[in-house]
């Protein structure tokens, strides 16, 4: 057997030992995999031993791998549809922006089906941007440690499987075990990685908010050009507040319109904001463009009628049905409105304040479980 194949086949059967068999059926070769499989199920066994994990690949091309902060958000999508691809989905479901994250599934699906093509994966960076990245020769061992362990929790198990020290590593493993086990607490991420990483996401946090902020402007601007009587003026910038009255003709224009494109209906949800009003609530993105919105609707317990948006974004359907059945929004228009979680014949709405849980249905005794929510 060639030596790349012995590492290969080391690799992925300690791969699969630690819970990861999609890297083993993403394989493409399947006398590899035949191999893999074999020894995994001999291992469990007991007839053979555990393959030592091999050695990690040179520093450049574990820099290559870890220094995604340094890459643009392009590359990094591309990089991580290419290792989602080739069998890697804790890395993708590890990143820490949730709509990265969303934008690489949905490009992982439509490479499968055949719609879009895969993407090169990017080249590697600058040889001092990796060296900052895996300087982790200046942390002391237990830091070094802790900081191997909260990145295994967190999914990035490639990160301490890749590290040399095979005692670190062992410990790093057995310490996972212990606190997914609840015999061992978490230890805190090393102060040193922690400022680095909050420094990235305040970075983060404040280009979203200001690139938030212009779409909500866009938005207002639009509708006040073609739904003026339809906007509720306020003074907060996380959301835009409008009438009922167009709201399907406003959505079908923030679906479609090209600078706005909003194709994913994220969550829909209700709420009793008391004195009488209920309000329906849509968080918003756009694939296409990475931003967000929030709309608002109130409507009065008296007249609790929304339009109907499932026809625009067919995830709403359940959405809605949710919200009927919890608060009693009618939303006019649902082809197919009725409870989703509740009996049809269920008395009340429970999310509303004034809710009064009936004492029984069909002669069954209702019981009561509030203990303790006030």
């Amino acid at each position: 057997m060639k030596p790349d194949n012995q590492k290969i086949i080391a690799e992925l059967v300690n791969r699969g030992l630690d819970g990861d068999m999609d890297a083993v059926n993403s394989h493409d070769d399947k006398m590899v995999r035949a191999k893999v499989k074999a020894l995994i199920m001999k291992v469990n066994k007991g007839t053979a031993e555990r393959p030592p994990m091999p050695q990690s690949t040179s520093d450049s091309d574990q820099a290559a791998v870890l220094d995604l902060g340094s890459l643009s958000k392009d590359d990094l999508i591309s990089y991580l549809i290419n290792v989602g691809l080739d069998g890697d989905m804790d890395a993708v479901n590890s990143h820490d922006d949730k709509m990265v994250r969303a934008k690489v599934k949905a490009l992982i699906i439509k490479v499968n089906k055949g719609t879009a093509e895969r993407p090169p994966m990017p080249q590697s960076t600058s040889d001092s941007d990796q060296a900052a990245v895996l300087d982790l020769g200046s942390l002391s061992k237990d830091d070094l440690v802790s900081y191997l362990i909260n990145v295994g929790l967190d999914g990035d198990m490639d990160a301490v499987n890749s590290y040399d020290d095979k005692m670190v590593r062992a410990k790093v493993k057995a310490t996972i075990m212990k606190v997914n086990k609840g015999t061992a607490e978490r230890p805190p991420m090393p102060k040193v990685v922690t400022e680095e990483v909050t420094q990235i996401d305040d970075e983060k946090d404040s280009e979203q908010v200001d690139i938030d902020k212009n779409v909500h402007d866009k938005v207002k601007k639009l509708l006040l050009e073609k739904f003026s009587d339809s906007l509720i003026e306020n003074e907060d910038n996380n959301y835009i507040q409008i009438k009922p009255n167009n709201w399907y003709e406003i959505a079908v224009m923030l679906k479609t319109e090209k600078s706005l494109l909003f194709d994913s209906l994220q969550c829909q949800m209700g709420m009793d904001m008391g004195d009488d009003i209920l309000e329906s609530r849509y968080n918003l993105h756009s694939m296409e463009h990475d931003h967000y919105t929030e709309i608002r609707i109130a409507v009065s317990r008296s007249s609790a009628q929304v339009p109907s948006v499932e026809q625009i974004w067919r995830i709403a359907d359940w959405f809605e049905r949710e919200t009927y059945d919890m608060l009693g929004i009618e939303y006019v228009g649902h082809r197919d409105l009725r409870r989703i979680l509740l009996p049809d014949d269920w008395e009340g709405w429970p999310l509303r304040k004034d809710y009064q849980e009936q004492e029984t249905y069909h002669g069954i005794m209702v019981p009561k479980m509030k203990e303790g929510w006030e």
